[in-house]
C-alpha cells in the first residue's frame, strides 16, 4: 500500500494540472469560435458536394384569339410542366473551383480565428492565475507585517519607550493593518478576475517553449493573397467567351430528356421534363407535318464592356496589394518574433536572479534562527528575516509569472494552443 499511494499520486498529477484550465471549456468566446469553425466546415462540405437535385414546376394560364371563335373551345386553358434536374460535380473547374477554394480559405480563416481566440484566452488565464498567486502571497506578507508591527509595539511598551516612539509604533501597526485589508481586497478582486478563465487554486501545468512555426499574421496574409488571386482568375474568365452546349431528346410529345454543359464550370446537368399539354407536330401547309426527336444546340457568348476590363485591372491591383502586404507581414513578423524572444530571455535572466535572491533570503533566515538559538538574535530580528524571505518569494513569483507571460506571448504570436487547453 505504501508503494501504491505514490504511484496513484503520480498518475493523478496530469489531471490535476489540466483542471486549472477547465473553465476555458465553457468560455463564450471559445464557443463562438467553435460555432464559426463548424459553419466554415459545413460551407466547405456544401461546395464539395458531388451532386445536387433540382425540382421545378411551371404553371401557365392560356388565353387565345381564334378565327373562327369556335376553335378556342378545343384549345387547352392552361399548361403545366414538372422538371427534375440532376447537377453533377465530377471535378472542380472554373467558377466551381473558385467557390470551392474560397470555402477552403474561409475554413482556414475560421481555424486561424479559433487559434487566435484560444491563445488569447490561455494567455489571459495564465496571467490571471499569476495575479491571484501574487495577491495570495501579498496577504501573507501583509499578515507578517502586522505581526512584526505588533511585536515592535509590544517591545516598545516593555522597554517603556517615550510617548513619541509609542505613537509611531501604534501608527506603524495601523498602517500594517490597512495594508492587510488592501491585500485581502486585492485577493478577492484577483479571484473574481480569474472566474471563467482559470481555477486559481489549481496548479498550472508545465509550459514548454512553443514550437515556433509560422506566425498567425503571416498565415493570414498568405490567405489574403490566395483569395486575391482567385478574384483575378475570375475577372479574367469574365473576359473570355462562354460556350454552352445542350442535347435534348423528345421521346414523346409530353417528355423531354436533356443534357447541358457550360464552359464556366463544366458541371453536366441531366434533366427530365414532363409537360401537359403535349407538344404538337409542326404543320407545313400543303406539305404535311413533322416532329423534332433530337436537338443539339451550341451557344457561344462574349460580353465586352469597359467595366469588365476595369474589374480585371482592379483584381490585378488587389493581387499586387496582397503581395506587398505579405512582404510587410514577413518583415513585421520577423521583427516581432525577435522582440518576443528578447523579452523571453530577459524574463529568464530576471527569474534566475530572483531565484538567487530567494536562496539568499532563505540562508539569512536560517542564520537568524541559529543566532536566536544562541541568544544572539531577538525574536523581532527573526520575524524581520521571515518577512524578507516572503518578500523575496513574492519577487520570485513575479519573475516566474513574467516568464510565463513572455512564453504565452510567443504562443499567441504563433497561434499555438496548449494541449491542456485544446482538450
Amino acid at each position: 500500500m505504501g508503494r501504491v499511494l505514490p504511484l496513484l499520486v503520480l498518475f493523478l498529477l496530469p489531471a490535476l494540472a489540466q483542471s486549472a484550465f477547465a473553465p476555458l471549456k465553457d468560455h463564450p468566446l471559445r464557443k463562438q469560435a467553435e460555432a464559426y469553425l463548424l459553419a466554415a466546415q459545413k460551407g466547405l462540405e456544401a461546395q464539395a458536394s458531388p451532386l445536387a437535385l433540382n425540382v421545378q414546376g411551371n404553371y401557365a394560364r392560356l388565353s387565345y384569339t381564334c378565327t373562327p371563335e369556335a376553335l378556342c373551345q378545343s384549345l387547352p386553358e392552361d399548361g403545366k410542366a414538372l422538371t427534375l434536374a440532376l447537377v453533377l460535380n465530377p471535378f472542380p473547374f472554373g467558377d466551381g473551383a473558385d467557390a470551392l477554394e474560397r470555402a477552403r480559405i474561409a475554413l482556414r480563416r475560421a481555424e486561424l480565428a479559433y487559434r487566435r481566440t484560444l491563445t488569447a484566452l490561455q494567455a489571459q488565464a495564465v496571467a490571471a492565475h499569476g495575479r491571484y498567486q501574487e495577491a495570495l502571497l501579498g496577504v501573507r506578507i501583509a499578515e507578517k507585517g502586522v505581526e512584526l508591527a505588533r511585536l515592535a509595539l509590544e517591545a516598545a511598551q516593555k522597554r517603556q519607550a517615550n510617548p513619541q516612539e509609542l505613537r509611531e509604533a501604534e501608527l506603524s501597526l495601523r498602517e500594517a493593518e490597512n495594508r492587510l485589508e488592501e491585500a485581502r481586497r486585492g485577493l478577492a478582486l484577483a479571484q473574481k478576475a480569474a472566474e471563467g478563465l482559470v481555477d486559481p487554486k489549481a496548479p498550472l501545468p508545465e509550459i514548454p517553449p512553443p514550437q515556433g512555426k509560422t506566425p498567425l499574421s503571416l498565415e493570414e496574409a498568405r490567405l489574403n493573397l490566395a483569395e486575391a488571386r482567385i478574384g483575378e482568375g475570375a475577372a479574367l474568365r469574365n473576359l473570355l467567351p462562354t460556350l454552352q452546349g445542350s442535347l435534348n431528346l423528345y421521346p414523346s410529345g409530353n417528355e423531354t430528356l436533356s443534357l447541358s454543359l457550360t464552359s464556366r464550370d463544366l458541371k453536366p446537368t441531366l434533366a427530365y421534363t414532363r409537360q401537359d399539354p403535349a407538344r404538337q407536330p409542326t404543320v407545313i401547309p400543303n406539305a404535311g407535318q413533322y416532329e423534332t426527336k433530337e436537338e443539339l444546340r451550341l451557344t457561344l457568348s462574349l460580353t465586352l464592356s469597359p467595366g469588365l476590363f476595369a474589374a480585371y485591372e482592379a483584381s490585378q491591383a488587389q493581387v499586387k496589394a496582397a503581395q506587398e502586404a505579405l512582404r510587410a507581414a514577413e518583415e513585421q513578423a520577423a521583427l516581432e518574433g525577435d522582440t518576443l524572444e528578447h523579452n523571453l530571455k530577459t524574463a529568464q535572466s530576471a527569474l534566475a536572479l530572483a531565484e538567487a535572491r530567494y536562496a539568499a533570503a532563505q540562508k539569512a533566515l536560517e542564520e537568524a534562527r541559529t543566532r536566536q538559538a544562541l541568544g544572539l538574535e531577538s525574536l523581532l530580528g527573526v520575524k524581520r528575516a521571515e518577512l524578507n524571505l516572503l518578500q523575496a518569494e513574492l519577487a520570485r513569483l513575479q519573475a516566474q509569472n513574467n516568464h510565463r507571460n513572455a512564453l504565452m506571448e510567443l504562443y499567441r504570436f504563433y497561434g499555438e494552443i496548449l494541449k491542456e487547453v485544446a482538450q
